[in-house]
């Protein structure tokens, strides 16, 4: 049993229960619980990873070997060892391949729309150039000349500025709409080994051991949920703020970041 291990490499080392708590910063309430193979004490098996792993490096154990281990005893019958790298690597597959493509697409049409606005502001303000001057040439007309066919000429100038009003009116809504956010961006950077689960909108995207040096992009429409077993050794960046780590170096914690 996990726990048997543990506790007898603890006690080869000559460290009590409230050393592990004081080193790790898993309570000891829990660290009995994983020695004496009581994992119904423990919040849940995400957290039992976490303590174990946390657990056994403290002890130059190997961490993850050990979190193997506890997988396999929990429920021999339904998990292989040999299955459980392969699909942590498959989620990892699925995170880095498909969240970047995301990305080129969205920048191309801001250039696009950009460019867009950019022709019709000049279009609009040599509307309002040209309207302008044949104001201009117009008054001066009336001043000297004067008589109906003044009025007549300076009605006909004078059509022309309202079509250039009636269309720059519609146009503003339109591009005040397309600058509004949505939706919420999260980036990870380890800086140390961390047991990691990330659900994004409510779904499971990845669960497994994240190494030091690798970095994220999770994007949801509503939520992204993470649970890290090394809260100290991630560093995030949400919807473009820097936010650094969200816990101590070894503690467990769960976090849900939304739009």
């Amino acid at each position: 049993m996990i726990g048997d291990i543990l506790r007898r490499e603890r006690e080869k080392q000559n460290l009590t229960v409230q050393d592990i708590e004081r080193e790790t910063s898993i309570r000891a309430l829990y660290i009995e619980a994983l020695e004496q193979g009581e994992y119904d004490k423990l919040p849940g098996e995400v957290y039992a990873k976490g303590f174990i792993k946390n657990y056994a490096n403290f002890l130059d154990l190997d961490g993850d070997d050990m979190v193997k281990k506890f997988v396999m005893e929990i429920s021999p019958t339904t998990i292989a060892p040999e299955e459980t790298k392969p699909a942590a690597e498959k989620s990892y597959a699925k995170v880095t391949a498909e969240t970047p493509a995301e990305k080129p697409t969205t920048r191309a049409q801001r250039r696009a729309e950009t460019h867009a606005d950019s022709e019709d502001d000049k279009k609009k303000y040599l509307v309002a150039a040209a309207a302008a001057l044949i104001l201009l040439i117009g008054g001066i007309i009336f001043a000297f000349s004067g008589g109906e066919e003044n009025t007549v000429a300076q009605q006909e100038i004078t059509q022309p500025v309202e079509t250039a009003q009636e269309v720059t009116q519609p146009a503003e809504p339109q591009q005040i709409a397309q600058v509004i956010p949505s939706g919420v961006k999260v980036q990870a950077t380890f800086s140390g080994d961390c047991w990691t689960q990330v659900a994004v909108d409510g779904a499971v995207v990845f669960e497994g051991m994240i190494n030091v040096g690798q970095a994220f992009n999770w994007d949801g429409a509503q939520s992204v949920n993470v649970v890290l077993g090394n809260a100290g050794a991630v560093n995030f960046v949400v919807n473009g703020q820097d936010i650094g780590a969200i816990g101590a170096d070894g503690a467990v914690v769960e976090r849900t970041f939304t739009r």
